[in-house]
């Protein structure tokens, strides 16, 4: 045991609490961000595959508080009709590929996709362009396709935000659907690091260690979000994806 606490405690993992409550006062404020943000500082720090179970591990009462909280604000015949269905045939598709195309070109590429949008998006609401319907194939499209990616780096977000920030959401109704998807897929996720043997002693043991910086999260964020506009939670989310896309690019979850 003090073997552990010494290979577990240090510099490093005192960096990643600060990563990771900012990151998930994010998640609490917009119902998007933690993993992907936390991944792309926190991979300077710990490798990829060992961040990966703790940050999913961590994100799991983070939206199952929230999700019990606002179930009243919930899309669900939108979750139960579109986002499990199609997100959850690419989560499947993603894990099997797990292991056998995983790369920072791959990474990159999908970076790129994430900034080529949200700079779209921003570029739209500058000039105040009307938003166009969602394609019920362009949807499906992106729902797929994050549940592919939620399945290899658990950062499907860039994708899901995108498709849903089109229907025009109320804010309140956009983060409890994205928390309630979270919480499906993350709790799925970690079932399956369970099996493969990635949840180790030392993940088991740094996620005990940043439990404790959740219920301040949630406070801050909680409190951030019922004082921003909806102009202005939508310009926030395109900026997350943006500063997502970018760190991507840069290869810093490749790191």
């Amino acid at each position: 045991m003090t073997g552990l606490l010494a290979e577990v405690l240090g510099w490093p993992l005192l960096w990643l609490a600060v990563i990771v409550f900012g990151a998930y006062t994010t998640q609490a404020m917009t119902g998007f961000g933690s993993i992907i943000i936390a991944l792309a500082l926190g991979a300077h720090l710990y490798p990829l595959q060992q961040l990966l179970p703790v940050l999913v591990a961590l994100n799991v009462p983070l939206c199952l508080y929230l999700v019990i909280r606002h179930r009243r604000h919930l899309q669900g015949r939108l979750l139960a009709r579109e986002i499990l269905p199609w997100m959850g045939a690419g989560l499947g598709i993603g894990v099997l590929l797990a292991g056998v195309i995983r790369g920072q070109w791959l990474e990159q590429l999908f970076g790129l996709l994430v900034v080529m949008l949200a700079a779209w998006e921003l570029w739209r609401m500058r000039s105040q362009q009307p938003k166009p319907t969602a394609g019920l194939m362009g949807m499906r499209a992106s729902l797929g396709g994050a549940g592919i990616v939620h399945g290899l780096y658990a950062s499907g977000g860039p994708l899901l935000v995108y498709a849903l920030s089109r229907r025009q959401l109320p804010p309140a109704a956009m983060r409890c659907t994205l928390m309630t998807v979270w919480l499906i897929f993350n709790t799925t996720l970690l079932a399956v690091y369970i099996w493969r043997g990635q949840w180790t002693a030392e993940a088991v043991a740094q996620t005990l260690l940043l439990l404790p910086l959740i219920p301040p999260g949630i406070v801050l964020g909680e409190w951030l979000h019922t004082r921003i506009s909806v102009r202005g939670y939508y310009l926030l989310l395109q900026i997350l994806l943006l500063v997502s896309g970018m760190a991507l690019i840069l290869g810093a979850t490749g790191a």
